[in-house]
């Protein structure tokens, strides 16, 4: 009868602990003066277009800084190869109708830095007009 007991409230325990780990709770997002924003825009962007970059000097059009994204999401090997990772983070960025993140490898001077996390800045293209754009390092 124990053994009963103890096995469903183990399962009690363990089962929102998985939950927990798999949801999109690990994705912060701050203002550029280093607000943390609880209700920040829940306005999907309608364009499908997703960038990364690694060097604001890739960027060739011209844009505006929107929100800084931080995660301690858990990604195999290197966060850019991890595709469950990416498509999380692909649709945080359209959730600020953004279209596209700067990696922030070595930026530590936000008020908010911490080793664990990966910083991104969400960027929003300020020319929509894509016709002779050239692809940046990845393009989803």
């Amino acid at each position: 009868m124990w053994k009963i007991i103890f096995k469903s409230k183990l399962h009690l325990m363990i089962i929102p602990l998985i939950l927990y780990g798999c949801s999109n709770n690990h994705f912060i997002i701050y203002s550029m003066n280093g607000q943390i924003l609880d209700n920040y825009s829940n306005n999907f962007n309608i364009n499908n277009r997703f960038d990364i970059y690694f060097d604001r000097a890739d960027i060739k059009e011209d844009f505006e800084e929107i929100n800084i994204i931080a995660t301690d999401n858990f990604y195999y090997g290197q966060f850019f190869f991890d595709s469950i990772f990416m498509d999380m983070l692909k649709a945080k960025t359209h959730s600020m109708n953004a279209d596209a993140v700067i990696y922030e490898k070595n930026r530590t001077d936000f008020p908010f830095y911490d080793d664990d996390y990966l910083y991104f800045t969400a960027i929003r293209y300020k020319n929509k007009n894509f016709d002779s754009y050239e692809k940046p390092l990845l393009d989803g």
